[in-house]
């Protein structure tokens, strides 16, 4: 157990800062690190470095900005093992898990790297003779990122590195449980040669820390991941800044996997199982609703809960373990609180739908079984509602057009599945379901980070899309410019 600092222009140690402690949620007598509990004025203070550092930092050629990111990719693949380690020692996830979020972070240094070398801009014509007309795109200034727990370092390395890549420069506020990832990400950057103040990470609580970066006057930017219900508050405190800057907000979902009478039933129950309770279900993109044809349901859930009984649920660490603890207490008193929500509202608990105690192995982590309602029906709010951990419901459905209705019949729209042999059922279900992601014959996690990825209704203000070449357009903005001669 170590103290560990903050980043505010450079590394420091705020001795005269209240330290917490981060704990490894599969086994709670475990702590981690310690991190200081940062006030509303030591946020200030990191977006004044971030503001002074951008006069310089915008102004880098972006063959420089490449070369630094190419070096921090380098630097965590060396780092790899450590890193996953860290990773599920902080969050719970498995080794693999986490290695594929250390492996995603590389490919996306690597992607922007390589992207920001390439024209940005265009010519255009002109109706005038002797007229050249162009655009460029330029950086927009302190970029405030906020970020979630779940995925701690592959899902704030796909803001931050194209914010940095354009020219930007960021202050993060990483999750409170999952500030040790984070700080090991900031110092590869450092350790690549970043000049100080370019990446600023502070920790602290949501009221104070969170609150100074949402509203401060000097943030031009501000792109965060995380509950509905946050990102309403926060769209809500921007619109009363009396000023404009750009928000980039991706919230929550209730993604469904529709088997479609034509679809392979076992490749429908395997991709369910590993969308449902793969990082525990603790994912944004998982599946929390498993939409079956009403003749084939007792078929389906046979073989559901036969592939679910499977699942070896354990610490995360340990080899052969599919499934880690849930990432904090109060993600474990929630899940078992809509476990119970499931029950009151007549849904029929099939499997799971408990804790796991008994050994030392399980009875100092937050692990529950992997849980599955049947007989849900979309009023339901486990039908509704996001769950975030590994509870799914089974629902039913006579025709396409109607499973086509359940998936849009929640406030969310971030990601839809469908496992099918017809491609006319295939284009007809993309077509007509309200979200900004549908997979086909595919689990409904896992992104490729060159794809475009965002969500539409109450999954995101779908101004901008994360990742991709798209990420480029939120960071920066377009000058045109005309020259005559």
């Amino acid at each position: 157990m170590s103290e560990r600092g903050v980043f505010i222009g450079k590394l420091i140690i705020p001795r005269d800062r209240e330290f917490y402690e981060v704990r490894n949620p599969a086994d709670t007598r475990q702590v981690i690190a310690k991190f200081p509990r940062l006030r509303r004025d030591d946020a200030r203070e990191a977006i004044g470095k971030a503001k002074e550092a951008f006069s310089k930092w915008s102004k880098t050629l972006p063959v420089e900005r490449a070369r630094i990111l190419y070096k921090v990719a380098d630097i965590i693949e060396s780092r790899a093992d450590e890193l996953a380690r860290t990773l599920t020692l902080e969050e719970g996830k498995t080794i693999p898990d986490s290695m594929f979020e250390v492996v995603r972070t590389i490919n996306l240094l690597r992607f922007y790297a390589g992207l920001i070398t390439r024209g940005q801009g265009k010519v255009i014509p002109s109706q005038d003779k002797n007229t050249i007309i162009m655009t460029n795109r330029e950086p927009l200034g302190v970029v405030s990122v906020i970020t979630p727990w779940n995925f701690p370092l592959s899902l704030p390395a796909w803001k931050i590195i194209p914010a940095i890549a354009t020219g930007n420069t960021v202050v993060w506020k990483p999750a409170s449980i999952t500030p040790t990832i984070a700080y090991e990400l900031v110092k590869a950057f450092y350790d690549a040669g970043l000049p100080e103040g370019v990446l600023n990470l502070v920790t602290g609580s949501a009221s104070e820390v969170g609150d100074e970066l949402v509203t401060n006057k000097d943030v031009d930017a501000l792109t965060f991941t995380g509950s509905l219900q946050t990102g309403k508050e926060i769209n809500e405190k921007v619109g009363k800044m009396n000023r404009f800057i750009r928000v980039q907000l991706e919230l929550g979902g209730k993604n469904a996997t529709v088997l479609s009478r034509n679809g392979d039933v076992n490749l429908a129950v395997e991709l369910t199982v590993r969308s449902a309770f793969g990082l525990t279900g603790q994912a944004c993109t998982a599946t929390s609703r498993f939409l079956v044809p009403e003749d084939m349901h007792d078929e389906v859930l046979s073989k559901l809960v036969e592939r679910t009984k499977k699942i070896v649920v354990g610490n995360g660490l340990k080899n052969g373990v599919d499934m880690g603890p849930l990432a904090s207490k109060e993600q474990y008193d929630k899940i078992l609180s809509y476990i119970e929500i499931g029950k009151s509202e007549g849904a029929k608990l099939v499997y799971g739908g408990q804790p796991i105690r008994g050994s030392e192995e399980f009875d100092y982590g937050y692990f529950v079984m992997p849980t599955i309602f049947d007989g849900v029906t979309p009023d339901m709010r486990i039908a509704k509602e996001e769950i975030f951990g590994p509870v799914l419901a089974v629902m039913t459905y006579r025709t396409l057009d109607e499973a086509i209705d359940i998936v849009n019949s929640t406030e969310y729209g971030l990601i839809a599945g469908i496992v099918t042999r017809d491609i006319s059922e295939a284009a007809k279900f993309a077509e007509g379901v309200k979200v900004g992601v549908v997979k086909v014959n595919k689990p409904t996690i896992g992104l490729e980070p060159w794809v475009p990825y965002g969500g539409v209704k109450g999954s995101g203000n779908d101004m901008y899309k994360e990742m991709g070449e798209e990420a480029i357009e939120f960071f920066t903005r377009i000058k045109a410019i005309y020259v005559g001669y």
